[in-house]
């Protein structure tokens, strides 16, 4: 910039309009006056006819390069404009630039008019492409859980805003971390001012935060030669949760451990109780059909109540000093699949959950309220080195019977006694 005010400066009062840096600028009044030169010399020495049937294609050629080096060089933080060649797109501008030169030095009409051809090719494609793309907007639909290891469906719709013109050749492509996704939308033809959608199936392999930072849609309309693409911003954060597998119900030693067995009164549980005469408000499930038919009157059955049937799982998030968390991380990831998976065996079952992971303490309700930020926060879990000195990992005072999960070579962590079943992963 101040080199660029020293030039305004210095400029004649009658060019410092168009040295001005919204004017065409010092390289471009430059160039302008030697190509007005070399056109002089050309007129000059060969006559005004032959002249301008060197210029005009030699001008054309350097504009067509110009213009396709900035459309590839444009950036921008929202929006931004690429343009990429495919193979053919390639082919063309070499044969275009061939039958250029080939037009100058030999002067055939012919190789002129396949010269024009070819150029208004390339031009009719940038113009058509950039009216595709625009007046397009796209929305993305994430599902509410993901899980590591689960195939899910996104959703994107398109819109053509247009009032009257179509957009056709259209894909639509997730940007995540600042690289496309694999997986593209296609749409053959969006009418105007219709929606349209469609979804594509994606995959983490991993748990942890995953951030969309936008969606590129692009397009090779109408000729193939080149994919233009526009960058849309759409940022949004994704949790994928860990693994959860099947897994047999651990062998609680004692009857404490396995929670409180059915009391011999009237409740909402599972054990039989006894039959009575149906009231309104009743559940019309537990009607007794058969005794309701042979009495001629609808009896209810009724079920003892339970006690709370509460479980404790511990996740190991310390680690020794000798082992790196990088190279152990499949290992460490298997260790909160297991803790996310003991949490859902036993939530499924009616237990009241509680969860120790980190400093953070979270309960999973009867029914599975609060099953989701229990989840996430394994998601998101980084394990970190264990204090020295520091006290062992030992089982709440309550909360029923503890599990411990922990990679192998950090159990020494945790206190020897006190953990009802212990599991270790990793080598």
């Amino acid at each position: 910039m101040r080199h660029a005010d020293a030039v305004t400066s210095a400029a004649p009062r009658s060019l410092r309009p168009v040295l001005a840096p919204g004017g065409l600028g010092l390289r471009r009044v430059l160039a302008i006056a030697a190509g007005g030169a070399l056109v002089a010399v050309l007129v000059g020495r060969f006559g005004f006819t032959a002249a301008l049937s060197v210029a005009v294609p030699l001008g054309a050629i350097v504009a067509l390069i110009l213009l396709l080096r900035r459309m590839r060089r444009r950036r921008g933080a929202e929006g931004r404009a690429r343009l990429e060649f495919t193979r053919e797109g390639k082919y063309l501008v070499a044969i275009t630039l061939g039958v250029g030169f080939a037009a100058i030095n030999t002067g055939n009409n012919l190789l002129y008019l396949f010269l024009g051809m070819l150029l208004s090719m390339i031009i009719v494609s940038g113009v058509l492409s950039e009216q595709t793309l625009r007046g397009l907007s796209v929305a993305r639909t994430l599902p509410r859980q993901v899980f590591a290891g689960r195939p899910f469906l996104t959703g994107i719709a398109l819109t053509n805003d247009k009032k009257r013109l179509p957009s056709f050749s259209v894909q639509v492509e997730d940007v995540i971390d600042g690289r496309p996704l694999a997986k593209k939308c296609y749409f053959l033809k969006v009418p105007a001012g219709a929606r349209q959608h469609t979804s594509y199936r994606a995959e983490f392999g991993r748990r942890g935060l995953y951030r969309y930072e936008g969606l590129k849609v692009g397009t090779r309309f109408p000729f193939a030669f080149f994919v233009k693409s526009h960058r849309l911003a759409a940022p949004v954060d994704l949790v994928v949760l860990p693994r959860v597998h099947p897994i047999a119900h651990p062998a609680l030693e004692t009857q404490d451990q396995q929670g409180t067995l059915a009391h011999p009164r009237r409740g909402t549980g599972r054990e039989f109780h006894g039959l009575r005469e149906y009231r309104t408000g009743d559940d019309a499930r537990d009607i007794h059909w058969k005794r309701s038919a042979r009495e001629g009157r609808l009896v209810l059955r009724e079920y003892e109540s339970e006690g709370v049937r509460r479980v404790t799982v511990v996740l190991n998030d310390r680690l020794p000093p000798e082992l790196d968390a990088a190279e152990a991380a499949p290992d460490l990831d298997r260790c909160v699949d297991l803790a996310a998976s003991l949490v859902v065996h036993f939530a499924d079952r009616g237990y009241v959950v509680d969860l120790l992971a980190g400093d953070d303490h979270l309960t999973v309700q009867e029914g599975g309220r609060g099953l989701h930020p229990a989840l996430r926060r394994l998601a998101l879990l980084e394990f970190q080195p264990a204090p020295p000195g520091g006290p062992p990992l030992r089982p709440p005072a309550r909360g029923g019977p503890a599990l411990l999960v922990t990679h192998r070579r950090a159990r020494h962590l945790a206190a020897a006694s006190g953990f009802a079943q212990v599991y270790e992963q990793g080598a």
